[in-house]
């Protein structure tokens, strides 16, 4: 019995000692991994593709427009050839049909929609997501093609400084700081600072006319995240203003030519924004939000000093909205609310050539108030969400707004989205067309009705898609696919006719069988070969389709076909090696004869980045845009004629600048 009860003791003690040796000797292992820069988020009942600090690492990001050059789903392309403004598309549809909103809250429209993502730095972005489509009801009645949400970083995990610095070999400088300050246990608050400058203008095809712009830059701004027990709010503000001067350039130097009658572009533009959100939770399963946004903007150009061609726009806006959410169990959620806005809208475009002084004057003030609706239905295999407003507009009276969103979960790896609604805007005919008018073509408007905004109907449409997400193992390594396929139908639609005459632009409204057809395929791979590299290939079809010069039409200066490759391998000792290619189809030129279409060349857009990172404090990268220097020889039409001499900066449908070299550096300070 004795032995029994050694051996015993035995077992069970000398494991214990056996392994103590083994428990002292082990050590703490830290496994550090890295967000990925995109991705797509399929928890709701809408896709939505994530962009974060991450993928805007992969490129030469200096504004938020500059932001997608890795991505298919938004377009970025020159908007003509001297005045550097950078314009979006997104499925086929130019920009200001897709809603751009900060953190959920409605901001770049009106005279915003032009330059606002031009404006916003890039390095002080902490996140974008995209979302084709209509959006949510909440936001309003806007976005027929999609949505675009940025969030500033606000973080309370950030660095308390971060530091960017670039700069490249066409004069091109930029520097951004976010600070970073923990006031209390409750309060955090962010500060942002950029000043970019272009110090000279370039005219890299050597066309005679600068293809970028001497450019001077300032934002600043402040986000203050307040996070209480039932109490949760952001408050922020941010201003920017930009200075900008193109035109004609002396012969072999990088100086304008002054003389009198050259053609001369200069732009003044400044906008302040004031936001804020505050949530009250009034249990576990209500809270309530309300939202209040208060803008100013100026913006003044000189469009074209051989013909004293001026514009002058100016907008005080302020809007207020109010959620009520009730996640009534676990399958229902409901939202509802309302929602705002006044707008007082001052626009003017004159010159000495043509008589539109009188007639392109417009003073209006928007009034909107809206009620909305949303149900959320979210099952173990579909997920639903059905909205409803109803708005009141001082100038189109009252309109429905109906939209539904719906996901079929057939497994955690195969997601199907349906969607489908209604959306409508005011088109602000002048801002938004305003490159088109950097010419000595004359410019006219067709009204609908004299007591509407520019005289012109509301625009609206139908929107409705099919998403799929297939997640799944290729080559032994996680993979994902999404193919996108979404048409929109106008009820209504403003036109920018350029294919009319060569002598004239016509802005004009169409409904019923006038009004244009989009059609947009997208589809995206993303594999892994092998370990630490990513590829994506991506492919978009996009037909537009307008009725201009009494026929439809595609719309000119955009690609039905374009193609993206993108490649990232990094090392283990973090060096990041990234390249993109951008195979854009032809694209057709506005107006070249009366008896036939032109199309530009395909071509190709191919870029490459090394960075390397040191700690997680500091990083360098350098790059090459454009490698293949692709330039457009004549961006600008200038041609005499019988009927006179016709300029127009708008032709552009490729880079005019060429080859880029960059380099720049980022440190933070935990």
């Amino acid at each position: 019995m004795r032995s029994l009860i050694v051996f015993c003791l035995l077992i069970f003690i000398s494991p214990l000692a056996f392994c103590q040796p083994i428990i002292d000797s082990l050590k703490t292992i830290e496994i550090h991994g890295e967000k990925a820069g995109s991705f797509e988020e399929s928890n709701g009942a809408k896709l939505k593709q994530v962009l974060n600090s991450n993928e805007f690492k992969k490129a030469a990001c200096c504004t938020l427009s500059e932001s997608f050059e890795l991505s298919n789903t938004v377009e970025i392309s020159n908007a003509d050839g001297v005045s550097g403004i950078r314009q979006i598309e997104m499925m086929g549809l130019n920009g200001k049909y897709a809603l751009m909103t900060r953190d959920n809250i409605p901001q770049l429209a009106g005279l915003a929609t032009l330059n606002g993502l031009n404006n916003i730095p890039g390095p002080m972005v902490s996140e974008v997501r995209l979302a084709k489509g209509t959006g949510s009801v909440t936001l309003g009645y806007e976005g027929l093609t999609g949505g675009i949400d940025y969030a500033l970083k606000s973080a309370i995990t950030d660095p308390k400084w971060q530091f960017n610095a670039y700069q490249n070999n066409q004069g091109r400088s930029e520097i951004n700081l976010v600070q970073k300050s923990i006031v209390s246990s409750k309060l955090t608050s962010h500060s942002f600072f950029h000043l970019g400058k272009q110090w000279y203008p370039t005219d890299m095809n050597n066309d005679g006319y600068s293809d970028m712009p001497q450019t001077s830059r300032i934002f600043v701004g402040n986000q203050t995240n307040y996070q209480g027990k039932n109490v949760e709010g952001q408050f922020g503000a941010t201003y920017w203003k930009e200075q900008k001067d193109a035109g004609s350039m002396a012969v072999g130097s990088n100086q304008f030519d002054n003389t009198f009658n050259n053609f001369h572009f200069v732009q003044n533009e400044n906008r302040l924004d004031v936001f804020a959100k505050v949530g009250i939770i009034l249990d576990s399963n209500s809270s309530i939000g309300n939202i209040i946004n208060v803008s100013n903007h100026q913006n003044r150009t000189l469009l074209n000093f051989s013909i004293d061609r001026n514009y002058i726009g100016k907008e005080s806006k302020i809007s207020y909205s109010v959620v009520y959410e009730n996640q009534i169990n676990k399958l229902f959620k409901i939202k509802t609310g309302i929602s705002a806005m006044v707008n007082q809208f001052n626009e003017v475009l004159s010159d000495n050539l043509f008589a539109t002084s009188a007639s392109l004057n417009y003073q209006f003030s928007e009034k909107q108030i809206g009620a909305f609706g949303e149900l959320v239905v979210t099952g173990k295999r579909i997920s639903m969400v059905m909205g409803l407003r109803e708005d009141y507009h001082n100038a189109y009276g009252f309109f429905f707004t109906p939209r539904m969103h719906s996901k079929i979960e057939f497994n955690k790896n195969n997601k199907l989205f349906l969607q489908a609604g209604l959306g409508r805007r005011t088109s602000y005919a002048l801002i938004e067309n305003l490159p088109l008018f950097i010419s000595n073509k004359e410019i006219l408007i067709s009204t609908n009705n004299p007591a509407l905004p520019y005289g012109l109907a509301q625009e609206k449409g139908f929107n409705g898609g099919i998403s799929y997400l297939r997640n799944f193992f290729f080559l032994n390594y996680p993979s994902t696919l999404t193919v996108n396929v979404f048409s929109t139908r106008f009820i209504q639609q403003t036109v920018i006719d350029r294919d009319v005459s060569l002598q004239q632009t016509l802005i004009q409204s169409y409904g019923g069988q006038f009004a244009g057809t989009t059609n947009s395929i997208h589809a995206e791979w993303t594999i892994h070969p092998i370990r630490r590299m990513e590829v994506k290939l991506a492919y978009r079809y996009a037909k537009n389709l307008q009725w201009l010069n009494n026929k439809f039409q595609i719309s000119p200066f955009q690609s039905v076909h374009r193609g993206l490759l993108v490649i990232g391998y990094k090392t283990r000792n973090k060096w990041h090696f990234d390249g993109v290619a951008q195979i854009n189809g032809p694209k057709r030129i506005a107006y070249f004869s009366e008896t036939e279409n032109k199309y530009s060349p395909s071509f190709v857009i191919a870029n490459f980045q090394i960075r390397k990172a040191y700690d997680n404090s500091f990083e360098f990268y350098v790059g090459i845009e454009n490698i293949g220097n692709v330039k457009q020889s004549d961006p600008i039409l200038s041609i005499k004629n019988s009927q006179g001499e016709i300029f127009d900066a708008a032709n552009s449908w490729a880079p005019a600048n060429g080859i880029n070299f960059y380099t720049g550096i980022r440190f933070s300070i935990k």
